[in-house]
């Protein structure tokens, strides 16, 4: 006797060849019915025998494609309609939009096969896709993800690419960039000046590289400029032209086995490398290489991905060198993502462009990895892991502005929270207004009616201003959040945790609710509300955001604000700028006070030997932990007294060991030892108040390997609940926001 379901599968199923493995498993499994695309996912309606809708559900949900991820799969029994045949039907737009925008991934094994096949139709083809890779999220214009709502619809399939778009049975069946050299894309070159060049595009590449030269090359998100990394010159010539005075490169490579040949790589880095996001991953280095030193000065580490598109596997083929493979803009700036801006903007900077008629609709940067032990976290999260979602319990709607640095951007929408890739700083107006318009490019895509506006706790914040005027201009009440609150909040829900924790929030700057600089935060919180429970004594901040990129400044301020002055010896301390910052904090003029644990870093930074100003945010941070001996297990002394972290003894110390000769490697490795101490402290001093609570680490400290890698390994907090924000810096603040704010408003 016949039966008949309805299925319901939401989460990422749409765009990555969900359609097509449903109806060849209901041909497999003898199933009639249909299969369709709606705003929330899928709907099938599937009619057979009972043991045959058994193993129709069974293979659904345990053996999807390689891109799909199933949130949930909900099953109805029906009435029996007499169907004949497994069709697809056409998408419908009616409906709650809940379904996931899939990220750009990576070349499948079966077209790079089929790139590198001289008998195939689409050899050597730089935009050969199916349904298990290419471009999706940069080229969409709306949902439902077809093909008319993305930048293809202006390349009418060929007769031989129609006849694969149409068949089910083929890979190829409804991917919306499908195409070939008949009827998609196409490579262009041009000069500096933007003449087009009519030479092959490949050829034209290998030379300029060889040569030396700097190339703006148009990929999936964006452009990147490029130039031969064992070129010391290139890579010098490169940082001149883009004032890019010591921010590190990143490279890409088509040779893993060179990788593990200049990087130590775990295997968990490895599969990283080699995942269907392929994000740059941050490496140590083992072999240093020459030109090495304009890629990532003073640092210990290299920021690596392997090619992800068509033409970067063509690229790379064509040439035996890595290359360095960097965001095109000028520092701070908003990647640029269109042939005319490249061209009117980095005819300066680049010799040679290589440009594609495929327009990028949502600019999207490489997503940037790091794996200390066996965590990932996402120090940018771009192409291929953003958007993301996660559930939430809450019905309402709340659009969350983020931070101003790093920015992201988040929404809830129908039980789902959304999390946007990376936007930028919004310090430059023309990140502003990138942040405006992809937010109401999601109120347009999910139909979002917002009953919330959520933003930063900080008053002066662009994005606090931004949030403040979209929510009058609709009427909407908005939430302000407390920013070390959001970062706790934002590792709180990545994990799923529920109840109350210990929230650790170490940044370099939160605008507290004391209208203090926190940033040293030990918080006892769950998603309504938090108290703060321990932080470090605060310290002036000389000249307020003059300090933030001057470590010499905070070290200064450090050692007067803890009566260490008179014990250092530094030459330094008799030089204009220390008189002038002591005269500063005397008179109380333009010193507002911080309880950093990112200024601690600076000021520890500057002890050890880190010289002149800061160049790009946290340089000085990374510069210590590079320097830090790993293995340094000894530590340095702090008192833990009532909620006040005290670090008047470690800087005494610091200053004696100096004296003594002990190397900058020491006095590193002994104060990221001291700080997993202070941690450990704090710790056991809640649990013993509270009870036994998971501990939760968020802020841009938590990007430090050395230091999760000394939490991680730790004999004495074996057992505990210990959990880390898998987007630790800002990019994760606005996750955090859109949860707070759905629980502070729960009971309205």
């Amino acid at each position: 006797m016949k039966k008949a379901y309805t299925i319901e599968i939401t989460g990422m199923v749409q765009g990555v060849g969900f359609r097509p493995f449903v109806w060849r498993t209901a041909h497999a499994c003898a199933i009639t019915g249909s299969v369709q695309n709606n705003p929330g996912g899928v709907v099938i309606y599937a009619e057979g025998s009972e043991e045959s809708l058994a193993h129709f559900s069974r293979t659904l949900s345990s053996s999807c494609p390689p891109l799909a991820k199933i949130t949930s799969f909900t099953q109805k029994e029906t009435t029996p309609v007499g169907a004949t045949d497994f069709i697809i039907i056409r998408s419908t737009s009616a409906g709650a939009y809940t379904v996931q925008v899939s990220p750009d991934i990576t070349v499948c094994d079966d077209c790079r096969a089929e790139l590198f096949d001289p008998a195939d139709r689409r050899y050597r083809y730089p935009f050969i896709n199916c349904t298990n890779c290419g471009p999706r999220f940069t080229i969409i214009r709306d949902l439902p993800y077809d093909r008319a709502a993305t930048s293809m619809a202006q390349f009418p399939l060929c007769r031989a690419c129609a006849d694969e778009y149409h068949d089910p049975s083929n890979r190829r069946y409804h991917a919306q960039p499908v195409a070939c050299p008949d009827c998609g894309p196409a490579v262009f070159a041009h000069t500096s000046r933007g003449a087009l060049i009519e030479e092959p595009w490949e050829e034209l590449w290998r030379s300029n590289i060889n040569a030396g030269k700097i190339v703006a090359v148009k990929g999936i998100g964006g452009f990147h400029l490029a130039c031969n990394a064992r070129d010391a010159s290139a890579t010098r010539l490169l940082r001149q032209r883009k004032k890019r005075a010591r921010i590190p490169f990143a490279l890409m490579t088509g040779n893993l086995d060179w990788v593990i040949q200049v990087c130590f790589v775990s295997v968990h880095e490895e599969r990283l490398l080699l995942s269907l996001e392929r994000p740059v991953v941050i490496l140590k280095i083992k072999n240093r290489f020459p030109g090495i030193e304009h890629i990532a000065p003073g640092l210990d580490t290299i920021g690596i991905m392997l090619p992800y598109s068509p033409m970067h596997l063509l690229m790379l083929d064509v040439i035996d060198m890595p290359v360095v493979m960097t965001s095109a803009n000028y520092s701070s700036e908003p990647m640029i993502h269109t042939n005319d801006d490249a061209l009117a903007t980095l005819g300066g900077v680049a010799d040679l462009f290589l440009v594609h008629n495929r327009d990028i609709v949502n600019r999207c940067d490489d997503s940037v990895a790091a794996c200390p032990a066996t965590l990932t976290l996402l120090i940018r999260p771009g192409r291929g892991f953003a958007p993301y979602g996660m559930s939430v319990d809450s019905t309402k709607q709340v659009v969350a502005f983020g931070a101003d640095m790093k920015n992201t951007f988040a929404f809830s929408h129908n039980g789902r929270l959304t999390a946007s890739h990376y936007i930028g700083d919004c310090e430059h107006p023309s990140t502003q207004k990138i942040l405006l318009e992809n937010i109401e490019q999601s109120i347009r895509f999910y139909r979002l009616r917002p009953d919330y506006c959520a933003h930063d706790l900080h008053p002066d914040y662009f994005t606090t201003q931004l949030a403040r005027e979209f929510a009058r201009t609709r009427g909407l009440p908005t939430v302000a959040v407390q920013h070390h609150h959001a970062h706790c909040a934002a590792a709180y829900v990545q994990n799923n945790l529920s109840g109350k924790a210990i929230g650790f929030a170490f940044d370099g700057t939160g605008y507290g609710d004391d209208t203090t600089v926190w940033g040293g935060e030990v918080l006892l919180f769950d998603l309504a509300e938090y108290s703060r429970e321990i932080h470090f004594t605060p310290v002036p901040l000389p000249g307020g955001d003059a300090a933030v990129t001057s470590p010499q400044r905070m070290l200064i301020a450090f050692l007067h604000a803890l009566g260490l002055w008179e014990a250092w010896s530094d030459p330094a301390k008799h030089a204009p700028l220390a008189g002038r910052i002591l005269e500063m904090m005397n008179a109380r003029i333009n010193c507002p006070l911080t309880s950093s644990v990112g200024r601690l870093f600076d000021a520890v930074a500057c002890l050890c030997g880190f010289t002149g100003d800061q160049t790009y945010d946290g340089e000085a941070a990374m510069w210590l932990e590079a320097c830090a001996a790993a293995d340094e297990e000894r530590s340095l002394p702090f008192t833990l007294a009532g909620n006040r972290i005290d670090c008047t003894g470690l800087f005494a110390a610091l200053l004696d060991l100096k004296k003594a000769g002990i190397s900058p490697a020491a006095l590193a490795g002994r104060f990221h030892t001291a700080l997993a101490d202070i941690i450990e402290a704090c710790g056991l001093a809640l649990t013993q108040k509270y009870g036994s609570l998971p501990w939760v680490f968020s802020g841009g400290v938590f990007q430090n390997q050395l230091l999760i890698k000394k939490i991680a390994s730790r004999e004495t907090l074996r057992g505990f609940r210990i959990y880390f924000s898998s987007c630790p810096n800002d990019s994760g603040i606005a996750a955090g926001q859109v949860a707070v704010a759905l629980a502070k408003t729960a009971r309205f």
